[in-house]
């Protein structure tokens, strides 16, 4: 029974280190599926411009929260991500609107 007792109360720097891991681990699963989703409401064709540069912003204001020490790579990765599809998918449309 001590020694029960014991473990509840020592804590395992290493225990500490990999919750730590799993939890960062756990954020950018999240924010990864909160991009996948917003990419792929863009490639849909349903949304303006503006509301695809709105959803990236907001997805990038949610990241801050997430992994505010990762915004960096968040903007290297995510930004151009979500720039060229708008061009791919958004611009297209809006050109052949205006030919019409």
């Amino acid at each position: 029974m001590c020694q029960y007792i014991y473990n509840l109360r020592h804590i395992d720097p290493g225990q500490k280190i990999m919750k730590e891991y799993l939890d960062y681990d756990e954020r950018i699963k999240k924010l990864q599926k909160m991009v996948d989703e917003v990419c792929e409401k863009i490639r849909s064709g349903k949304l303006s411009i503006g509301e695809a540069r709105k959803e990236a912003a907001l997805i990038r204001l949610k990241a801050e929260k997430l992994v505010p020490f990762q915004m960096d790579k968040f903007d290297l990765l995510y930004k151009s991500r979500f720039e060229r599809l708008i061009e791919q998918f958004l611009l297209p449309k809006i050109k052949d609107n205006s030919t019409k």
